[in-house]
């Protein structure tokens, strides 16, 4: 066999083996007692026996990541698992380096579970002089259901006692769903999302189904922005919408502006297609401050009008305070182009008080 042939038969065998060997092989820890465990009985009970431990430690595993996510603000160096700073950026600009597999990190303490993190398993880790467990082979739908159960009832305790450990347990959670590379994690997402749900928990999954699910992840959030009952739930998910790519979520966010139940709702959507969608939405927005039965509405829409790119916002408040049949939303226009630094608006303003 040609050496070139072979290269090119080993090259993907190599990169295959690289990867199986990053799924198993534990991370390079400092400070610690490190225990490797294979998960053949299963990744709760390995965590149920973690949380009968009376001192503090660390349980980890693999886990498939999604591209696009950059671990750790900083690549080099040694990672202090102690610290409190984030464990994660995400670039949306450019893509990033992702490694095929994170590790997923829980620090346990007297039986609770402290602290949820995910690191690139090639940095050197700091564990504080505190146990370090890492399982092998464990499954991802093995960790998305640990997960899922942590996000539950730490957000029921969150909401019965209002606890801020318990909300960064349940945030923490839902990240690391949203961060498994397989479908499972939008399902568990979308499930997380359903109306059976705590409203804290409901809004974090939605967010995370938004920015890190795709169009699946989009799709779910439509159709609750269409059919869910709940109000306040329906006003979160119109930020949720600026966060997805999908190019429907603009139309998502104008369809909720004219016609959601709500007036609260109408009036977020148009604050955020006004972010979101700059001079294309300027027409829209003008029929909203003219035409909704809202005075509220009316008004939120000249301030989403008065947040429009350059001169189209001057342009738009002018003619609605010489047109608009309604003196608040005339005296919303006229304040608007008063905080504005466009010199037309100066030029407008100064008419109007020589009249």
């Amino acid at each position: 066999m040609h050496p070139h042939v072979r290269t090119l038969i080993l090259l993907p065998i190599l990169a295959l083996t690289r990867a199986l060997h990053s799924q198993t092989a534990p991370p390079q820890v400092l400070h610690t007692q490190l225990t490797t465990l294979a998960a053949t009985s299963g990744l709760a009970s390995h965590f149920d026996q973690a949380r009968r431990t009376t001192q503090p430690a660390w349980l980890a595993y693999a886990i498939p990541l999604i591209p696009g996510m950059q671990l750790d603000a900083s690549s080099s160096g040694t990672l202090d698992l102690n610290n409190d700073g984030y464990s994660y950026t995400h670039s949306d600009p450019s893509p990033v380096s992702t490694p095929a597999y994170g590790a997923l990190l829980f620090h346990i303490d007297h039986g609770i579970v402290e602290r949820i993190r995910i690191v690139d398993p090639t940095r050197i880790l700091d564990a504080g002089n505190q146990p370090f467990t890492w399982i092998t082979g464990v499954t991802p739908a093995e960790s998305i259901q640990l997960l899922a159960t942590l996000a539950r009832s730490s957000a029921e305790t969150s909401t019965q006692r209002g606890k801020d450990d318990s909300r960064r347990i349940f945030h923490s959670a839902l990240f690391a769903i949203a961060a498994h590379n397989v479908p499972a994690a939008t399902t568990t997402l979308i499930e997380m999302a359903s109306p059976s749900n705590p409203l804290s928990l409901r809004e974090q999954a939605a967010f995370w189904l938004s920015c890190q699910r795709g169009r699946e992840g989009f799709l779910a959030v439509q159709k609750a922005a269409r059919t869910d009952s709940d109000a306040d739930y329906r006003k979160k998910l119109t930020f949720d919408l600026t966060l997805t790519k999908e190019p429907e979520a603009l139309d998502e966010l104008i369809r909720m502006a004219h016609s959601d139940s709500s007036p609260e709702v109408r009036k977020q959507a148009q604050f955020w297609m006004a972010n979101k969608g700059g001079k294309k939405v300027a027409a829209d927005l003008n029929g909203i401050a003219i035409n909704d039965p809202s005075a509220e509405v009316r008004k939120s829409a000249v301030f989403a009008i008065s947040r429009l790119p350059g001169e189209e916002s001057t342009t738009r408040l002018i003619e609605l305070a010489n047109t608009s049949k309604d003196p608040a939303v005339r005296k919303q226009a006229v304040f608007w182009l008063g905080q504005s630094r466009d010199p037309h608006a100066l030029d407008y303003l100064t008419s109007l008080i020589k009249q």
